[in-house]
């Protein structure tokens, strides 16, 4: 069991010296695009439209049913017009096999329209020598409808951690923004469903029907409708839409579990565009941009844009511990609920973090979790009042963890 030594000590500091104060405040899919009409050469089926489908398949029995949506689902609608210079995809430089996807929006800073490029954070290489993936400057390419593609030169500029809100803010060289098609940001409202448009493997491909689960503020929650791994692998950073087509979100991925009966992952899970102004006011001041780290739906605790969270502590009103936990990637919402549900007469959270930053090779974001070397930061918030407060540096080697 881990405690924390400082005790009533720990609090008499905070009386002698004044502290920063903050007032905190699987479902079915047809995978049809409702426009699209082509055919299917080696098939010979004519698919006229999703309208004329379903009419089919009212006559079909449910077999022959599933065999034909499983066909259209396996093929790709041409890229249009409208989509040009509004999706891409990124490929690793050091495994060509390792892909995702991005997309483009735009946003107002101080009155002025910017475009900008958003792709999730656990896209980027860890490790400049360890796991592959996306550096900071690496060229986006755009596929055109006559099957060429377009590389534009593109850097990462802000991001939140993959443990966090998962999302890298992407920017595009000036001369390059007239062939870019952004979309505009939105909200869900109240829409039931969304859909999701980005690259696979193979190509294009969205995914419509996805069904609204919870609609957090600081996660959408949507079904899956692809129950097989594979064919997901490089849909994260896809853009999820509402029905205006207005981005609302940021695709990071889905849950591993699947429902027993229909094989199918229980969820995924979208990072909400509203952060991506965040990563936009932290691209204009040098990384430096709040962002609330709920602890449930009402309080939360405001953390810089680029922290992730190394451990935490729960403090009874004298500041002993009742429990201290580390971190290890993400700290899970519901255990943190469980815990002040046994712990009712905590008073305090505590909580330590580390700010990400790129390698010496100006590559990669390693996550040094549990580093000594690594900078840290420390917060108390009062669970009742909901003020939060950031520690003096000199009172961090107060804070001693002991695991036994």
């Amino acid at each position: 069991m881990k405690a924390l030594c400082c005790g009533i000590f720990f609090i008499n500091l905070f009386i002698l010296f004044p502290l920063q104060s903050y007032c905190s405040p699987k479902i079915g899919n047809k995978l049809l695009s409702r426009k699209v009409s082509y055919s299917v050469k080696k098939s010979g089926i004519r698919i006229l439209s999703s309208t004329n489908l379903q009419r089919a398949e009212k006559t079909l029995n449910p077999k022959i049913s599933a065999a034909l949506a499983k066909k259209i689902h396996l093929q790709r609608p041409p890229q249009t017009d409208a989509q040009r210079g509004r999706l891409f995809q990124a490929v690793s430089t050091q495994d060509s096999r390792i892909k995702f996807s991005g997309v483009v929006f735009y946003t107002y800073y101080q009155g002025q329209k910017e475009i900008y490029g958003a792709m999730p954070a656990h896209a980027i290489a860890s490790s400049s020598v360890g796991v592959p993936g996306i550096e900071r400057r690496f060229e986006a390419i755009f596929f055109l409808p006559d099957k060429k593609i377009k590389k534009i030169p593109a850097e990462i500029v802000a991001y939140s951690p993959a443990s966090m809100m998962d999302v890298v803010l992407i920017k595009f060289p000036k001369e390059a923004e007239y062939f870019l098609n952004p979309y505009p940001l939105g909200t869900l409202h109240h829409d039931k469903k969304v859909y999701s448009v980005g690259y696979n493997k193979d190509g294009l491909l969205p995914v419509y029907n996805r069904q609204v689960l919870q609609a957090l503020p600081y996660s959408i929650r949507t079904s899956m409708p692809l129950a097989d791994k594979n064919t997901r692998q490089g849909l994260c950073g896809s853009a999820v839409l509402n029905h205006k087509a207005q981005l609302i979100g940021i695709h990071t991925g889905s849950s591993v579990k699947e429902d027993p009966q229909t094989k199918q992952p229980v969820c995924s899970y979208a990072a909400p565009a509203s952060f991506l102004n965040r990563l936009v006011e932290a691209y204009h001041n040098g990384g430096n941009a709040a962002v609330p780290f709920y602890i449930d739906s009402q309080r939360f605790i405001n953390l810089n844009i680029d922290e992730y969270i190394i451990s935490y502590s729960l403090l009874n009103e004298v500041g002993s511990s009742l429990i201290t936990k580390p971190v290890n990637f993400h700290l899970s919402r519901s255990i943190l609920n469980q815990q002040l549900q046994e712990f009712p007469q905590a008073k305090f959270l505590l909580i330590t973090t580390h700010r990400l930053s790129w390698d010496v090779n100006n590559h990669a974001l390693p996550v040094s979790l549990l580093y000594e070397e690594a900078p840290k930061t420390v917060y108390l918030y009062n669970l009742r009042t909901q003020k939060q407060y950031k520690l003096p540096k000199f009172l961090h080697s107060l804070i001693n963890y002991h695991i036994e």
